[in-house]
């Protein structure tokens, strides 16, 4: 079988330095081009196209919004899904690769054009995906043995108000019901349902205040603080809702007294990359020194395996390293797929912070699919979490 090497140009020490795991994560990725092109290929030959991992029905409303963001080109990969929105009930996920559109194969068209297909067409979009989160990330169930790190101290379905703007242009609000646990990282997660593995959003429950609002709806309270979006939340009956508003204010009491989520990330500092649990991707990134990217300087890169948990990069020597040497935590900061001073480097990308007095990061991958999978990562990480303070 012969890979399309395409954006692959690896280092001719690559082999012999990588750890078996990185090689394995690279042949699979190898392995995913080959099966989304193949479906092509033997179109070409004349037989029938083979099912893609599934095939997803996003339907807005009349002047509304699909719901999801798109990164990178030929093909472009899901990066963001927004909360309450047609595309999180469709089934569609983070870093599925969009193969085709309405029945037309997207594989080899760009961002703007698949962007404008999605909006040239009708209210209806029917998307064939590949699927990649298990395939390259594999999930870990929320009930495996190794979960006494993130040990659950409330957990049930809540009814969560949303706002939604229609077609009028009028903003409309409505309760949707959502699996919420609270953590003893004290950060209140919220799932679609109590099977997903992955949150839609977090609440780092810091300087908050939780007050009773029956006057919304029965057994219902809110989370508020000066400067940060509301939640209102609604229990099923008073027993519920008296459970989980003691147990917020305990959480907010223990985050007022230290910053619990600066606390975690300095002690997942001092463990293995393989202990953290649940990240939200893994692998080898090139990273560029501060001094090479003042100049511009094709040299002046470092290759380092990092792990992305939280919207925090933990910076490690190698895979096998007992601990990280360095963390960067990425709240507020978006992602660039180009990078201007990476001197020409291939498969380049930047992170630049909210304050311009702050430091940004340039890093490179091995391979566009490696950089698409870094890229979808890190705005689904960055985008879900508010911003502490």
């Amino acid at each position: 079988m012969v890979c399309d090497s395409a954006g692959s140009e690896y280092p001719t020490d690559f082999v012999e330095n990588v750890s078996l795991k990185h090689s394995l994560e690279e042949l699979l990725k190898c392995m995913l081009r080959v099966w989304c092109r193949e479906g092509q290929a033997l179109t070409k030959l004349g037989v029938p196209e083979p099912e893609s991992d599934k095939t997803v029905i996003v339907k807005r409303e009349a002047g509304g919004e699909f719901g999801f963001r798109i990164h990178g080109s030929k093909p472009v990969v899901v990066s963001a899904i927004e909360p309450d929105t047609p595309a999180e009930s469709s089934g569609l996920e983070v870093g599925d690769i969009i193969m085709s559109v309405n029945g037309r194969s997207v594989m080899d068209a760009t961002h703007s054009e698949v962007v404008r297909l999605a909006h040239s067409g009708p209210d209806v979009l029917e998307l064939e995906v590949a699927r990649t989160c298990n395939v390259l990330a594999p999930r870990v169930s929320r009930g495996g043995p190794k979960e006494n790190v993130e040990v659950t101290l409330c957990a049930d379905y809540l009814w969560r108000r949303a706002t939604t703007l229609n077609s009028s242009g009028v903003t409309t609000e409505k309760w949707v019901r959502r699996w919420f646990a609270l953590r003893r990282d004290n950060c209140l997660y919220y799932y679609k349902t109590d099977t997903d593995s992955q949150p839609v959003g977090a609440v780092m429950l810091l300087k908050y205040d939780v007050e009773l609002t029956p006057e919304l709806k029965a057994h219902s309270f809110v989370i508020s603080k000066h400067g940060a979006p509301s939640h209102y939340l609604a229990a099923d009956n008073d027993e519920a809702a008296l459970r989980w508003t003691t147990a917020i204010r305990e959480a907010v009491e223990r985050n007022n007294q230290a910053d619990t989520w600066l606390d975690a990330s300095l002690k997942m500092q001092q463990i293995p990359a393989c202990a953290i649990q649940r990240p939200d991707c893994s692998g080898y990134l090139s990273k560029q020194q501060h001094r090479a990217r003042k100049t511009s300087s094709p040299t002046g890169w470092s290759r380092r395996y990092c792990v992305l948990k939280d919207a925090a990069l933990y910076f490690y020597d190698d895979a096998n390293a007992e601990k990280a040497f360095g963390v960067a935590c990425l709240h507020g900061f978006r992602v660039h797929g180009s990078a201007p001073s990476s001197g020409g480097r291939k498969h380049a990308f930047e992170l630049q912070p909210p304050d311009p007095t702050q430091r940004s990061y340039t890093f490179a991958t091995e391979s566009e699919m490696d950089k698409k999978r870094w890229l979808a990562a890190l705005e689904y990480s960055i985008d879900r979490w508010i911003k502490v303070g």
